[in-house]
């Protein structure tokens, strides 16, 4: 059922994104003849204020046709078109998209803050799962994890990162404990997708905040998901083998089950999450998003002539390819992961010899230290889990 959710709160955030357009386009004198929500056919039609505004049979996204934005069609070059435009008033209908999505972020964050909800106790243990890796090395809640193998720690992000990326290794954990200072071992479980785990979720506190305390902390919010965003494109960018063991189709299943099962604060948080990650996407300056065509308009603006339309084309078109080939290999990436491994090739008979006659049978191999029994289960539902990590 949340997948459900998830997708439906994507679309209307699509949606929020292409009336940005709509609204700063409008503003700028530029017509919308019509703007169509989700897709597939047409339901219902309405005019409103020059504008067919038309729901689709699937609701999910949203396409706001500026006039004037395809340079190939006939009206692209009518007076309250796009073209006409200077470059700097069409950068500003093009942010409007992804702003849309921003403003949308820190008004959810800025109503939570002051009507009071759980807020983050930094680098602080909230729950141990009983029988875990933490457990066994007896950490308790209010411990401060402080540094890893000997390596300060700036965010609990970092701490998850660190602990995924060695399971059944040994890690040495720096922890404070009521003003007192321990060095405490644990080994992380490698859980189904392969990331360690020692069973431990962050401590939050439940507070309300004034106006401008909360517009602080909205903003730091925003700034700190944006940021593991861009933590997570490197990662993937330098390649999977430095992408760690959790991709980002496993990190959005995670939310949307965290956001599923931790109430409307957690399903609201993923929301802000899902936000800023969509306004961070469509600004990469890649051809064929937000972010490529304000480069476009940026070169246009420096040197005093427009692009011909057919180099905006190619660039369009190239840019779309590209994400398309990001988006399989990724695709491709989630598939192989979530596949069962092969096991081992049994031997060939008569490929080992065999002992002697009445010779003792060798001893069965130690297991492997690095092997351990189970896993990490599911986060705590009665902790808020954040909208940007998971448990370690």
């Amino acid at each position: 059922m949340h997948y459900a959710l998830v997708l439906l709160a994507l679309g209307a955030l699509l949606a929020l994104h292409e009336l940005g357009h709509l609204v700063a386009a409008r503003l700028l004198g530029v017509k919308v003849p019509r703007f169509v929500f989700g897709f597939g056919p047409p339901l219902v039609s309405f005019q409103l204020w020059g504008t067919q505004y038309v729901l689709a049979a699937v609701p999910l996204g949203a396409t706001a046709h500026v006039q004037g934005m395809n340079p190939h069609r006939a009206d692209a070059a009518e007076a309250g078109g796009f073209r006409v435009l200077g470059p700097l008033r069409r950068m500003l209908i093009i942010l409007a998209g992804p702003l849309a999505n921003y403003v949308l972020a820190l008004g959810i964050l800025i109503a939570l803050y002051t009507s009071g909800t759980h807020v983050v106790v930094p680098l602080t243990v909230g729950t141990v799962q009983p029988g875990s890796e933490a457990a066994r090395a007896q950490l308790l809640p209010g411990d401060r994890i402080v540094s890893v193998s000997g390596q300060p720690l700036g965010s609990w992000s970092e701490f998850v990162e660190k602990v995924a990326a060695a399971p059944g290794r040994p890690l040495e954990l720096g922890v404070e404990r009521q003003g007192e200072k321990r060095m405490v071992q644990v080994r992380p479980r490698p859980d189904e997708r392969g990331a360690g785990r020692i069973g431990v979720s962050q401590q939050y506190v439940y507070r309300a905040h004034g106006t401008g305390e909360a517009l602080g902390h909205a903003f730091a919010h925003t700034g700190s998901v944006a940021a593991e965003g861009m933590s997570m494109l490197a990662r993937l960018v330098r390649g999977p083998e430095r992408a760690g063991a959790v991709g980002p189709g496993a990190l959005m299943r995670q939310e949307s089950s965290d956001a599923a099962s931790s109430g409307m604060d957690s399903l609201l948080r993923a929301l802000v999450a899902a936000s800023v990650a969509l306004a961070l996407l469509t600004m990469l300056p890649v051809p064929g998003l937000d972010g490529g065509r304000v480069v476009l308009l940026m070169v246009e603006a420096a040197s005093g002539r427009r692009l011909p339309p057919r180099v905006e084309t190619v660039a369009q078109t190239v840019g779309f390819f590209g994400i398309a080939a990001a988006i399989v290999v990724m695709a491709g990436a989630e598939i192989r992961r979530a596949l069962p491994e092969r096991p081992a090739p049994a031997p060939a008979t008569g490929s080992t010899p065999s002992a002697p006659s009445g010779a003792p049978a060798p001893a069965a191999a130690p297991p492997d230290a690095g092997t351990l029994p189970g896993g990490m289960g599911a986060p705590d539902a009665s902790t808020p889990a954040s909208a940007t990590r998971s448990p370690p």
